[in-house]
């Protein structure tokens, strides 16, 4: 058991709408049934904007619970702009967050290279992938895994833009770290997925051109196919 009992708040952005709307009853149930079985278990005090004490001033409430709690999990459902705009408050602060999304709903463009969540709150199966796939973001979170965001990768652009040299470097240490013998693990096929995703936010987020990069990565990736 771990030595954690509510140190750590998990604030929840997410459409809220008013009472009995469609959005608050998928909030609610996303809510009672996906995040707070996992938060839980992990003993994180879950906040939602609503159940915040309605003294003072609000907005600075929940500004402050975006920028310090440990964890967000955004519900990106629908596209909602007030979802948008604390995330991105909480992509400035570069700390962790996990964001989901409603099975079937498109991603949007500026975060479409960000892993997200998709859950079906109808689909009993599908709400336990969800908690497994939470459970085991948070278990990156703790080990010290922070979630890329556009923030960060234009900020690693820039420095790409800085020294011309970098991005071969970048495609020699990859070519280098693998063990084309037969020391590679397939399970560094997610790392190579990271890497991808990585790359086509810089193509979207910056002017430098790493083409050359990705198709590398193709390549690499094709061999270990061959290897299977």
């Amino acid at each position: 058991m771990s030595e954690k009992i509510f140190s750590d708040d998990c604030f929840i952005i997410c459409p809220i709408g008013k009472e009995n709307s469609d959005e608050r009853k998928h909030s609610d149930k996303l809510l009672n049934h996906v995040f707070k079985p996992v938060l839980d278990s992990k003993q994180y005090n879950t906040i939602r904007a609503d159940q915040v004490a309605k003294v003072g001033l609000i907005t600075t409430q929940i500004i402050n619970l975006i920028l310090e709690s440990s964890l967000v999990i955004a519900d990106l459902t629908d596209q909602n702009p007030n979802v948008f705009y604390e995330l991105a408050l909480r992509h400035a602060s570069r700390k962790p967050y996990i964001q989901v999304i409603k099975k079937g709903q498109k991603i949007p463009f500026d975060l479409a290279g960000i892993r997200t969540i998709q859950v079906d709150i109808k689909d009993l199966d599908d709400v336990e992938n969800a908690k497994k796939q939470i459970e085991e973001q948070i278990k990156e979170i703790e080990n010290g895994h922070i979630p890329d965001s556009p923030v960060t990768v234009a900020t690693t652009t820039r420095l790409i833009q800085d020294d011309d040299n970098l991005a071969e470097t970048i495609v020699s240490r990859i070519y280098g770290a693998i063990n084309w013998d037969g020391g590679y693990s397939y399970d560094d096929n997610d790392k190579l997925d990271t890497i991808a995703r990585k790359l086509w936010s810089f193509r979207e987020y910056g002017s430098t051109n790493l083409e050359d990069i990705e198709r590398k990565l193709d390549d690499i990736s094709n061999k270990i196919d061959n290897k299977k």
